[in-house]
């Protein structure tokens, strides 16, 4: 029987990974600080919750089996830009990251480290990496933990996400605020949207990632995401045909200052990997979830 560890499994794509991971037979320890946020969980018969505060505690005080993969999922801070430019805050986030994989070496065959597409931002202006600091983070700890994995004779991968969508999702990222505005009628204000932009629903996500832990090349960067990119435009028009066919949209009564390139992204890409979620049905099935319970 496979054995796996997720931390920050009481957050969107942990918790959805965890599910997934269950379901497939695997054990898998759920790692939250706030142990209420694995309640849901303790339902799967092979489900262990780990309720510990990274930051002060090793997970090898409360891991005493031999475990496969290790999803490292958790990040201190929301998206906002008081906690993406907040310095004190990701250097922390580098520092646990760093530690948790250092300590993982003692019980743990593969370490998967989440990272985001953020570490492509690059200003409009200058088309250089912009100064953001969580993408620049991201991509610090990941470099850590790489060297640390292959110091310890650990197999090592990261997974770059962007921008996942869907159920179970409570915060305000775009695709959820953009859903409201929708089906409330709300006002919208929009960039000008002409640059590529990635959505992936939870599933592919989740999908992508435990290809990853199951087949991944040792050290290996892989990006989860659609092959074929479209415009953040496109993707509101259709979002629009879908939600509320009648409304027309303005473009461009926002500056869009940043853009993520994806260039490199879609040539790393995992061997047999495909999202295959119709946008249409997320779409649907997003909306339906955030008019009830957000």
């Amino acid at each position: 029987m496979k054995k796996a560890i997720v931390t920050g499994a009481g957050g969107f794509i942990g918790g959805a990974l965890t599910k997934a991971l269950l379901e497939k037979g695997y054990t898998v320890y759920g790692v939250d600080l706030n142990g209420e946020n694995l309640t849901s969980l303790c339902n799967y018969n092979l489900f262990v919750p780990v309720e510990i505060d990274l930051k002060k505690e090793n997970l090898s005080e409360h891991i005493k089996d031999t475990v496969d993969v290790l999803y490292y999922m958790s990040w201190g801070g929301s998206m906002g830009a008081e906690d993406r430019y907040n310095v004190q805050l990701q250097t922390n986030n580098i520092s646990v990251a760093a530690s948790v994989c250092k300590d993982s070496v003692k019980f743990c065959r593969k370490f998967i480290f989440a990272s985001s597409s953020y570490e492509n931002m690059k200003s409009s202006e200058t088309n250089s990496f912009t100064i953001d600091i969580y993408g620049i983070a991201k991509r610090a700890a990941g470099d850590i933990c790489a060297y640390i994995s292959n110091c310890n004779s650990m197999d090592y991968n990261k997974v770059i996400l962007t921008n996942t969508f869907g159920i179970g999702d409570r915060s305000k990222k775009a695709v959820n605020t953009i859903v409201t505005a929708m089906i409330n009628n709300l006002p919208l204000k929009l960039v000008e949207g002409n640059n590529p932009n990635d959505w992936v629903y939870i599933d592919d996500t989740v999908k992508g990632l435990i290809q990853c832990g199951e087949n991944g090349k040792p050290f290996i960067e892989y990006y989860i995401g659609h092959s074929n990119i479209t415009t953040f435009k496109e993707k509101i028009l259709e979002m629009g045909i879908v939600l509320c066919p009648e409304r027309q949209f303005t473009f461009g009564e926002m500056s869009e200052n940043t853009y993520i390139d994806y260039t490199k992204l879609k040539d790393e890409i995992q061997d047999g990997f495909e999202c295959k979620a119709d946008f249409k049905e997320s779409i649907l099935k997003t909306a339906k979830w955030v008019k009830e319970n957000l």
